[in-house]
C-alpha cells in the first residue's frame, strides 16, 4: 500500500495543517525513539516531503537493548538520509528528587531543545497520541492537579508541536500493519511498577476493550 493513500496519512495532513505557523520548509527536529508511534511519525514525515527534518535519538541506558535501538534509528536515519543527533545519558547521574521517569524526560527535552537552538531549527515534534493523552489527564486526577490538568499534553507549547494527539494507539498500529512498519518494542512498557503503565494496562485498556469510544470522548473533554 501506498502510504499517501493511506487514510492515516490523510489524518496526519490534516493535523499539521491546523498549526497556522507551521510553514513548508521550515526545520524540524523528529524526537524517534524507535518505537512504533516515533517510527509512524517519522515515517509520515517524510511522505509528506514538506520539510527538512533531523532525527534526534536519545539513549537513557535504562535496558540492555538500549545500544540496539540507537543502531536502529541511526541506521533507518542513513537509509532515508537525514541528519541523526544522539544522546547518551548516565542513569547514576540521576538527581534523587527525580523519579527515573521524570528524570527521563526532562533529559530528553533539553537535549531536544538543544539540537533545535544548534541546528538552528524551527521546531521540535514528538509522537505523543491520544492514548498518552487520555493517560496524562488520569494521572493529572490522581495528582489533584484540578482544572489545568484536565487540559492535558497541548498540542503546542511554545517550539514543541505535537501532531498525532487526535490519533489513537490503535490507528497507529493498524497503519504500521497495514504497511509493515519495522520498529522496536520497549520492553519497559510492560512494567507495570510504573505508575503510567500500570494506569495503561490495568484501567485504560479494559476500558477502551469494553468502550471503545473513551478514548476519543477523553480527547474532546481536554
Amino acid at each position: 500500500m501506498q502510504i499517501n493513500k493511506d487514510k492515516l496519512f490523510h489524518q496526519f495532513e490534516e493535523s499539521l495543517k491546523s498549526f497556522p505557523s507551521l510553514s513548508k520548509d521550515d526545520k524540524i527536529i523528529v524526537s524517534v525513539s524507535g518505537g512504533v508511534d516515533s517510527i509512524a511519525l517519522l515515517t509520515l514525515l517524510v511522505e509528506v516531503n514538506d520539510f527538512q527534518l533531523i532525527v534526534a535519538h536519545i539513549n537513557h541506558n535504562l535496558r540492555d537493548d538500549s545500544e540496539s535501538d540507537e543502531k536502529f534509528v541511526k541506521d533507518l536515519s542513513k537509509k532515508l538520509d537525514l541528519p541523526f543527533y544522539c544522546k547518551s545519558l548516565k542513569p547514576d547521574s540521576r538527581e534523587k528528587k527525580y523519579s527515573l521517569e521524570e528524570w527521563a524526560r526532562l533529559e530528553r527535552y533539553d537535549f531536544l531543545k538543544d539540537v533545535l537552538n544548534k541546528q538552528k531549527g524551527d521546531w521540535i515534534m514528538t509522537a505523543h497520541h491520544a492514548n498518552d493523552q487520555s493517560e496524562t489527564i488520569l494521572m493529572n486526577l490522581s495528582r489533584k492537579s484540578g482544572i489545568a490538568g484536565l487540559r492535558g499534553i497541548a498540542r503546542q507549547k511554545n517550539k514543541i508541536l505535537r501532531p498525532m494527539l487526535n490519533i489513537s494507539k490503535k490507528e497507529i498500529k493498524d497503519f504500521s500493519n497495514r504497511i509493515e512498519l519495522s520498529f522496536k518494542k520497549d520492553k519497559s512498557n510492560l512494567d507495570k511498577r510504573i505508575p503510567r503503565n500500570f494506569l495503561r494496562h490495568k484501567i485504560l485498556k479494559p476500558w477502551e476493550n469494553r468502550f471503545p469510544e473513551v478514548i476519543d470522548s477523553i480527547l474532546k473533554s481536554a
